[in-house]
């Protein structure tokens, strides 16, 4: 990669046009004008239901991404995932766990803390001496 700077220009010019274009489209397509004054309806339409969407998968998807990025720099392999690591995994178990023992309200703390008992005994294993 020879332009980093040239890359990430790019990608934060590329950001708001991918929220822009998650606001305008969806089952009852807006135009620019109509963002900017539509309707009652379609400023609800706006603000209650394309804004929230559009910025949580924005923050969503940019925490995957950080997440994958510290995963290989404190790993030193830079084909380091979650997958491979067994975290999914981990999280998958805890989670179906929790719906074995009929705990729907405790299933994304047990996806959490099998997340993290992956994420500690897989290193764990792997540095034993014998």
């Amino acid at each position: 990669m020879r332009h980093p700077r040239l890359l990430f220009v790019g990608l934060l010019l590329l950001a708001p046009v991918s929220i822009l274009s998650a606001l305008l489209s969806g089952s009852t397509d807006l135009s620019l004008a109509q963002l900017l004054n539509g309707s009652e309806s379609q400023q609800e339409i706006l603000w209650q239901l394309r804004a929230p969407r559009a910025a949580s998968a924005f923050a969503c998807g940019a925490l995957l991404a950080l997440s994958g990025v510290l995963l290989q720099v404190l790993l030193r392999n830079p084909l380091a995932d979650p997958y491979l690591l067994g975290i999914s995994g981990g999280a998958a178990a805890g989670a179906l766990s929790a719906m074995l023992l009929g705990l729907a309200a405790a299933i994304k703390f047990s996806a959490l803390g099998g997340a993290l008992i992956a994420l500690l005994l897989v290193p764990a294993l792997s540095f034993r001496r014998h």
